[in-house]
């Protein structure tokens, strides 16, 4: 059995409840693929895009967005940089051409570097 939607939200508010507005589940069509739309006190937006095998975290992206819809940090795991060191996780700071290292790839990893931009 794959990981439910309900379990990633009871996540994302137990790291980070106190800053988030609001958190949406966006339909899928495969029971495997989990999409989330968080959004934040301050306006900004984090998509969450996770898919499972079982208990198996497969592949990621967790792209955090300024009210605007400029993208403030990226992360991902999609295996099309494999000359970065933390290959296949990666992310891409304020535009998707700068492509970093990342050494976060979890989720709880990239809301708590959201949390701390709060304090």
């Amino acid at each position: 059995m794959s990981v439910s939607p309900l379990e990633r939200i009871a996540l994302v508010q137990k790291v980070a409840g106190d800053i988030i507005s609001r958190i949406e589940i966006l339909p899928v069509e495969n029971p495997n693929y989990i999409k989330l739309k968080v959004s934040f006190v301050n306006e900004d937006l984090l998509h969450i895009r996770e898919s499972w095998s079982g208990e198996n975290l497969e592949r990621y992206a967790y792209y955090w967005l300024d009210g605007e819809n400029n993208l403030k940090i990226g992360w991902d795991n999609v295996p099309h940089h494999p000359k970065i060191k933390t290959y296949p996780h990666h992310k891409h700071l304020e535009e998707q051409s700068n492509v970093q290292e990342s050494e976060e790839s979890t989720l709880e990893a990239v809301l708590e570097i959201i949390r701390n931009t709060f304090s």
